[in-house]
């Protein structure tokens, strides 16, 4: 299906749009020759809320680093092409004997509950690069550990990603435990310092009633700039 989106391109009547997608990487693609915004995948406020009430963010983490997704034990090849690009693939058959991980392959719908519990959630690229785990983990105070290369991150004016996060390139999942223990023995109270403040939480939540700061409120100000911006691009040369 992507294929056959890249070849179709963004449709004639959006070209003079501004688009909202979660989609964003920062290479070329078809599928951003438009304007766009990139926007978080959304998860819902009240569920994050009723989890938090029953493990508070600074409560006891004794999961080391999580996952629980899809992970192929032998990946299939699809037309050329292979799930996550392997990389979930190499981060069961390397780490799921290791205690540290705490992986699981099916689904469980009380899964915030171990989100809320661990320190490291990894968030590795499927079909796509992105996915709701990487908003719930930063909501849920998990230190999201992001392994999809050239992925683009929503907000960044707002979140400052590098501060919260660890970005781990697709070919070193390998030694996705020895990174780990460095940022552990390191600067882990930091990030998680950064991680846990409310403003970030906040910017990546649809609330039903909009609230200053929070998602819909950045949609809204990464829009009047774009708007702002193209306004003066028009307007200038007839000043």
């Amino acid at each position: 299906m992507e294929e056959r989106a890249m070849e179709d391109g963004i449709p004639e009547f959006l070209k003079r749009s501004i688009i909202l997608q979660t989609f964003g990487v920062k290479f070329n693609h078809p599928c951003q020759d438009v304007e766009n915004v990139v926007i978080p995948p959304y998860i819902s406020p009240e569920r994050v809320r009723t989890t938090l009430e029953n493990y508070p963010l600074n409560g006891r983490r004794d999961i080391w680093a999580f996952f629980r997704g899809k992970m192929e034990v032998h990946p299939k090849n699809i037309s050329g092409r292979y799930y996550s690009k392997k990389v979930r693939t190499v981060i069961w058959r390397k780490y799921s004997g290791d205690r540290r991980f705490y992986l699981q392959r099916h689904r469980f719908a009380g899964y915030q509950s171990e989100i809320v519990r661990s320190v490291f959630c990894l968030c590795p690229l499927g079909w796509a690069p992105w996915s709701p785990r990487l908003v719930e983990s930063v909501a849920l105070g998990c230190v999201p550990v992001i392994i999809a290369d050239g992925i683009r991150l929503p907000f960044p004016t707002a979140v400052r990603w590098s501060e919260i996060s660890l970005t781990v390139a697709e070919k070193d999942v390998a030694n996705l435990g020895t990174l780990l223990d460095h940022v552990a023995a390191t600067n882990l109270s930091a990030i998680q310092k950064n991680l846990w403040d409310p403003d970030v939480r906040r910017a990546l939540l649809f609330n039903d009633r909009v609230q200053e700061g929070d998602a819909t409120w950045q949609v809204l100000y990464a829009l009047a700039r774009k708007l702002d911006r193209s306004y003066r691009t028009v307007r200038l040369p007839n000043q």
